[in-house]
């Protein structure tokens, strides 16, 4: 028997045991595409039946639970890698090499002087529930993401447009206040929303549109949402590039890393990002295949809040820098699969500068920094100044195995420093509105996706970011923002004149260290041979960049 077979086996048993108990616990779906409530329940078991509706099911294993199925509300992966195969933008990056291609815009113009552009929409593109997509959809989108409103993460991609309209269906036009040289890698990749449905919402950010009632033009359509177990997703039969074959995809919470390991042996789930430790007994298993990315748009780091006195002083964080053995972490963590970064701009971008502080793992220079910001040793040995202690949590989601060994590995240092560290797990949806949210943490490890081939990172690093963006340990360094304004302005967006401006904006940020940067990730990705024409990218859409290619992807039988 064919290892392929005896998966499919083993995953209708499991979709049949999930669907018994879909259906002994009510549960409401949406009728794909609409917004209309069901009452039958067919959850995952239709995908099991081998000759039902939705006979091509892949699922897909993931450690969380999404935020939110609208595309302006939440940028964090969990959320991503649902929406982004309902929505999609007038732009996406190339697969390839990450730069700006035409996707729901088919071309676009711009003037001179760089300051006015025309989006030509793409013809005969329609939104899932049958109604056709415009301009004025997009320029509904810009109006929602402009409001003050609307809890978005985009809204300071949008601070130098001037003015924007849609002078007729088949045209948008944005005008700039100035250059802006990200503005296609940034403002323009943002997914479109439908505003049939959505302009006369009472409140944008709690409408149910958000996680019951989502139409999209992507290739996906939704289906339904049971919390904490699945969630699925049927193809799109009108979708503008065509059906995809896939009938279904699921996305199936799993929550622990042994556990994802063994169903991905099972064949219970068809792919998902793997542990490097995982790698060997994965691929000794003749029905995967590996799949390894090196992620330019992915930087692990250790995120200190600095709202909190403890972390105010640089020499402060430094001192936590040098405390932290990072080659470590990639030889004992990730076997190899990581690159060390010392900078803020991943070292694949051309404006990424090599001439930076670096902090490399040193407890004698640690401790010297700790004593000239006024830190000394209490009677328990833990360091103490003005009657405070050096202690803190170190937040991490729970069941990542790879972070809480980078957490561990700081724990065991700093705790050779004489600070008291606890390492806080939280289930990724938690954890997520803790620092992104809140802001209520001491210091986090998280992951910088999000960057793109334009090195501009005013998102991450500008004060505006706080407290709605991705600044979320609320950096503010008036000089870095100057640099960050001029170089995504600069007239005819002259690289050299670009990196210039860059490699300052480098410095200033590994002098301050508002981060630990820790490592670029290689994202391990594992595959059931049985999923064809699959394959990651670094550039698009969330980890594991899988899915930009799903219209193409087809099943082994």
């Amino acid at each position: 028997m064919r290892v392929t077979d005896a998966s499919t086996l083993r995953r209708r048993a499991l979709l049949v045991v999930v669907g018994a108990g879909v259906l002994l616990q009510a549960c409401t779906t949406l009728s794909p595409g609409q917004g209309v409530v069901a009452t039958s329940v067919p959850g995952p078991t239709s995908a099991s039946s081998g000759s039902g509706q939705f006979a091509n099911t892949v699922v897909f294993g993931s450690t969380g639970e999404p935020l939110s199925l609208n595309p302006l509300l939440d940028d964090s992966a969990n959320s991503r890698n649902v929406w982004e195969l309902i929505f999609e933008g007038l732009v996406r990056p190339d697969p390839a090499v990450g730069t700006p291609a035409p996707w729901l815009a088919d071309s676009w113009t711009s003037s001179p002087d760089g300051l006015t552009w025309q989006f030509h929409i793409r013809p005969n593109v329609r939104w899932s529930d049958g109604r056709p997509f415009t301009a004025d959809d997009v320029k509904f989108t810009f109006q929602t993401v402009l409001d003050p409103k609307t809890k978005t993460p985009f809204r300071t991609r949008f601070d130098n447009v001037a003015a924007y309209d849609a002078p007729n269906p088949e045209t948008f036009q944005v005008t700039l206040k100035g250059p802006d040289c990200p503005f296609l890698s940034t403002t323009m990749l943002v997914g479109i929303l439908p505003k049939h449905l959505l302009q006369g919402t009472a409140d944008i950010n709690t409408d149910e549109f958000n996680s019951v009632r989502p139409v999209g033009t992507g290739p996906y359509m939704f289906k339904e949402w049971r919390r904490g177990e699945y969630l699925t997703l049927v193809a799109n039969p009108t979708h503008w590039r065509g059906k995809p074959k896939i009938d279904q995809w699921i996305r199936r919470v799993v929550l622990n890393d042994n556990v994802r390991d063994q169903q991905l042996k099972t064949g219970e789930i068809d792919y998902s990002s793997i542990a490097p430790t995982s790698i060997a007994d994965l691929t000794a298993e003749q029905h995967l295949r590996l799949a390894s990315v090196s992620s330019p748009t992915s930087i692990i780091y250790i995120a200190y809040n600095l709202d909190r006195p403890l972390f105010q002083d640089k020499r402060v964080r430094q001192a936590l820098s040098h405390g932290v053995d990072r080659q470590g972490i990639l030889d004992s963590v990730l076997f190899g699969e990581g690159d060390l970064v010392d900078s803020a701009i991943p070292f694949q971008s051309w404006a990424r500068s090599d001439n930076v502080p670096t902090f490399r793992f040193d407890l004698d220079k640690a401790r010297k920094l700790l004593t000239e910001a006024g830190w000394t040793a209490g009677p328990d040995g833990i360091l103490q100044k003005n009657d405070s202690r050096f202690a803190f949590s170190l937040s991490i989601q729970a069941g990542d195995q790879r972070r809480l060994g980078v957490a561990t590995i700081a724990q065991d240092a700093w705790r050779k420093l004489g600070l008291q560290v606890q390492i806080e797990q939280l289930e990724a949806a938690a954890l997520t509105a803790k620092y992104l949210q809140a802001h209520d943490f001491d210091a986090v490890i998280g992951g910088g996706l999000g960057f793109t081939i334009d090195p501009d990172q005013t998102r991450f690093w500008s004060a505006r970011e706080y407290p709605s963006g991705a600044n979320f340990v609320h950096y503010v360094n008036p000089t870095v923002d100057k640099l960050l304004d001029e170089a995504r302005t600069v007239p005819g967006c002259d690289p050299a004149a670009r990196k210039v401006l860059y490699q300052q904006f480098q410095q200033l940020v590994a002098e301050d260290q508002p981060w630990t940067f820790l490592y670029s990730a290689r994202n391990p990705v594992i595959i059931n041979k049985r999923v064809q024409n699959a394959a990651p990218s670094p550039w698009i859409g969330a980890g594991p960049y899988m899915t930009w290619g799903i219209n193409d992807w087809t099943l082994a039988r």
